[in-house]
C-alpha cells in the first residue's frame, strides 16, 4: 500500500513537471513566433582616441538636431585643467570644436540650449555658486559667469532655457524651488508661483512655440486632488494658471497624479497623466484632459497590451481578475508605479511613454542573539535596505489632439534595478508613426519597434558596428544611446577594438542608428 501511494506521488511528480516543461516551451515557442521588429541602420560614426581611466564624456542632442560632446579629465575636481566642447552634424562630423578652463572644484551638472546658445551649467565648491558657460551654438565661441543662489540648501536638478534666459529647478530639502537665472545678473531669482515636494512636480520644459516655461504640479488636501498648470513668460512673470479637477463622484474615487503637458498654444494644449484610486502613490490608469478640466480616463486593465510582459497564462488570469472585479462594481488596485517621459508629437497627435517600477528592498539578516521578553533567544534580525528602482515594462500610448486613445503597445524590460529613478528607455517616432524604444545592456543595444495592435519580439538586441568590418571588440565599457531626432538614436561609450593587423586601440565612438 505504502509503495503504490509512493508511486502514485511520483507519477504525479512527473506529470507536473513534465506539463510545466511544456507550458514553459510553449511560451518560449510563442515569443519566437512574434513578429520581429527590423534591427537598425548603422550609417554614421564618429571616433577619438580616449579610454575611461583618465577621460569623461557627456553626450547630448540639442535641438537643431546636432550631437554635442562635453570632454572632461576624471582629475580635474583636484586642479585646473582644461575641457573641450565638440559640436557634430547629423552625419557625425566635427562641425567646431572650443577649449576652455577647467577650473578646480568645478563639476559639469546640466546641459541645456535654445535656438542661438549652448549653455553649460558647473557646480563649485561653494554650495551658493554656479558657474554658467554661454555657447554660441554656430561657432561654440562663448563666455562664463558666476551666480549665486538664494540659499546654500538647493540642490539643482533640471534646466531649461529660451530667448537668453535660463530657469531651474531644483529641492530645498524636498520642497520644490523654481529659480530664473539671467546670465547677465549674478542673483539668481526664485520664483515663489510654484508650491510642493519633489513627487509632485510632473513637468518643467520650455515651449519653444509659444516662448513660456511651463510646469505641471499635482496637489492634493487628503480629500481631493487636483493638477495645476502655470505658465510664464521669459521674465518669469505668470501669463496663465490651470487647474484640472475630478468630479466629486464616490464611484470612482480618482486621485489625479503627475502629468505632462503637450506642445502648442494654449487653447490646443492638453495634459496627461496618471491617476491612482484614492491613492497618489499608485497608478490605476491614464488620464487626458484640456486646460478646461474635460478629463477622460483609461484604465490600464482596458489598454490592449498592458499585460503583455506577463506569462500568457498569467495574462489571462489577471485580465479574468479585472472582469470579476468590475463585475462586482469594484475597482481593482495593483501596485503598479509609473515613470512618464515628456509628450513625444506624433503623425496622428500625441504619443507618451510611460514605464513601470517598484522600489527593490533587500533583507539583510544578521546572526545575532535577541531577546523577546527577556526568556527566548532569537537568531533572526532582519533588517531592510532600499536596493534602488526595478522596472518591468515600459507601454506606449498614442491619443489624438482631442485626447482620444488611438492604440497602446508595451515592451518588456529586463527587470534591471537602477539606484536613481530615472528614465531606463529611449524613445523616438518615425515618419510612419511607428515607435521605437531601446536601451544599452552591456555591449548591445536592444530595440523593439512597436506598431498598432501587432505584438512583437521583446528579445532583440544588436551590437554596435565598428569602423571596419575586420576589427574585432575586445571590450567596452560605459555604454549609453540617446534620442536624435524622428527614429535616429545615438549609441556611445568606450570600445577596445583589434584592428586586422596593427595595434589595438581604446576610443570613445558616437554611432548613430536608424530604425524603421
Amino acid at each position: 500500500m505504502i509503495t503504490l501511494i509512493r508511486n502514485t506521488s511520483y507519477l504525479f511528480l512527473l506529470l507536473l513537471f513534465c506539463w510545466s516543461w511544456t507550458f514553459s516551451a510553449h511560451a518560449r515557442q510563442k515569443n519566437k513566433d512574434k513578429e520581429k521588429p527590423a534591427p537598425p541602420a548603422q550609417t554614421y560614426r564618429a571616433e577619438f582616441e580616449s579610454n575611461s581611466f583618465d577621460d569623461d564624456h557627456t553626450v547630448q542632442a540639442l535641438p537643431d538636431t546636432s550631437i554635442l560632446v562635453v570632454s572632461t579629465k576624471n582629475n580635474s575636481w583636484f586642479g585646473n585643467d582644461d575641457f573641450l566642447v565638440t559640436k557634430y552634424n547629423r552625419e557625425l562630423k566635427q562641425v567646431w570644436q572650443e577649449k576652455y578652463e577647467h577650473k578646480a572644484n568645478h563639476t559639469l551638472e546640466l546641459i541645456t540650449a535654445d535656438r542661438k546658445h549652448i549653455y553649460l551649467l558647473f557646480s563649485t565648491a561653494s554650495s551658493k555658486k554656479l558657474v554658467l558657460y554661454q555657447l554660441n551654438s554656430a561657432t561654440g565661441k562663448g563666455t562664463s559667469s558666476e551666480h549665486t543662489l538664494p540659499s546654500s540648501y538647493i540642490n539643482i536638478k533640471e534646466m531649461a532655457a529660451v530667448d537668453g534666459q535660463v530657469f531651474l529647478s531644483g529641492l530645498d530639502r524636498q520642497n520644490l524651488n523654481m529659480l530664473h537665472l539671467n546670465p547677465r545678473e549674478e542673483e539668481i531669482k526664485l520664483l515663489p508661483a510654484v508650491f510642493g515636494m519633489e513627487d509632485d512636480l510632473g513637468e518643467f520644459r520650455v515651449d519653444t512655440l509659444t516662448k513660456a516655461v511651463e510646469f505641471v504640479v499635482a496637489e492634493s488636501n487628503g480629500w481631493r486632488s487636483r493638477v495645476q498648470t502655470k505658465r510664464m513668460n521669459t521674465k518669469g512673470d505668470v501669463i496663465g494658471t490651470y487647474f484640472i479637477q475630478p468630479e466629486m463622484d464616490w464611484r470612482n474615487d480618482n486621485t489625479l497624479q503627475g502629468g505632462r503637458l503637450t506642445p502648442g498654444d494654449t487653447l490646443s494644449k492638453r495634459v496627461i497623466g496618471t491617476y491612482g484610486h484614492r491613492t497618489s502613490i499608485f497608478s490605476k490608469g491614464l488620464f487626458t484632459s484640456d486646460l478646461s478640466g474635460n478629463l477622460q480616463y483609461y484604465d490600464f486593465s482596458k489598454l490592449g497590451h498592458f499585460f503583455e510582459y506577463l506569462s500568457p497564462r498569467a495574462e489571462r488570469r489577471m485580465k479574468a481578475k479585472f472582469a470579476r472585479q468590475e463585475a462586482k462594481g469594484k475597482p481593482l488596485v495593483l501596485r503598479y508605479r509609473m515613470l512618464l517621459h515628456p509628450v513625444i508629437p506624433h503623425p496622428q497627435g500625441y504619443a507618451i511613454v510611460g514605464e513601470i517600477y517598484y522600489p527593490q528592498y533587500r533583507n539583510n539578516t544578521l546572526n545575532q542573539f535577541t531577546y523577546i521578553n527577556g526568556r527566548y533567544p532569537d537568531l533572526r534580525d532582519t533588517r531592510s535596505n532600499f536596493d534602488g528602482y526595478r522596472f518591468t515594462h515600459a507601454i506606449v500610448c498614442v491619443f489624438d489632439k482631442q485626447g482620444k486613445l488611438l492604440w497602446d503597445n508595451s515592451y518588456k524590460l529586463k527587470n534591471l534595478t537602477y539606484p536613481v529613478l530615472a528614465p531606463t528607455v529611449e524613445a523616438g517616432v518615425s515618419e510612419s508613426g511607428n515607435i521605437t524604444l531601446v536601451y544599452p545592456d552591456e555591449e548591445y543595444i536592444w530595440h523593439k519597434t512597436l506598431k498598432p495592435n501587432v505584438s512583437l519580439s521583446n528579445e532583440e538586441k544588436v551590437e554596435v558596428k565598428l569602423q571596419e568590418d575586420s576589427e574585432k571588440m575586445l571590450a567596452s565599457n560605459e555604454e549609453g544611446i540617446i534620442h536624435f531626432y524622428g527614429s535616429n538614436f545615438v549609441a556611445f561609450g568606450f570600445q577596445r577594438i583589434k584592428p586586422n593587423s596593427g595595434q589595438a586601440r581604446t576610443v570613445f565612438y558616437l554611432q548613430n542608428m536608424l530604425f524603421e
